[in-house]
């Protein structure tokens, strides 16, 4: 039977590693599914599923975490997000603005919530100050297209959270985004 949880796409591994050392919080509530394009990365995630994707995009399969699905059983890529949704009534879809990846799979994620009637929430992660056109892309395709867009910027050490609308913030998403950033803090004062 296919869950009807909120799924969490989490693509590339800055993120992943962050999200999977928090993830046991979330395991009642939602679905993970790390998003990459190195197999052997993603291998050490346990929280959730895996779709790796090569650099080029045209080729793409989900590990046997799924059910044993060989990757033929998918045409494309899109599909194989199609299943990963499955029936979810949400997806939250946490990326950094920097990442080329993120790029190339968040419009997928976007066609396929509009097909499933999905409701969708993207977080974006800026740890640079400076914006290349990587960052500008990103940013640009969500507020051109009015999608919903969550901005988690670095600033001084601090993290600001930016929103490109109003409608109030799920709980859900809220404890992601918090759990999200305490993981950062952590990290940084172990390199002190």
């Amino acid at each position: 039977m296919i869950s009807k949880q909120p799924v969490i796409f989490v693509i590339g591994k800055l993120l992943s590693d962050h999200l999977e050392s928090v993830s046991e919080k979330f395991l009642d509530k939602v679905k993970f599914v790390f998003v990459g394009t190195d197999e052997n990365e993603l291998k050490k995630y346990s929280a959730g599923k895996k779709l790796i994707v090569n650099e080029g995009i045209r080729d793409f399969y989900v590990d046997d975490s799924i059910l044993f699905l060989n990757q033929k059983e998918f045409d494309n890529l899109q599909k194989a997000i199609l299943f990963l949704l499955g029936e979810s009534a949400s997806m939250i879809v946490l990326f950094t603005a920097e990442d080329p990846l993120a790029l190339s799979v968040t419009p997928m994620l976007v066609r396929a919530s509009e097909e499933t009637g999905t409701d969708p929430s993207f977080i974006a992660v800026k740890l640079q100050s400076h914006e290349d056109k990587v960052t500008t892309e990103n940013l640009e395709f969500f507020l051109k297209n009015g999608y919903r867009l969550y901005m988690l910027e670095k600033n001084n050490g601090d993290f600001l959270l930016k929103a490109n609308e109003e409608k109030s913030k799920n709980e859900l998403m809220m404890s992601v985004i918090n759990s999200l950033v305490k993981s950062f803090k952590q990290a940084e004062l172990k390199n002190l």
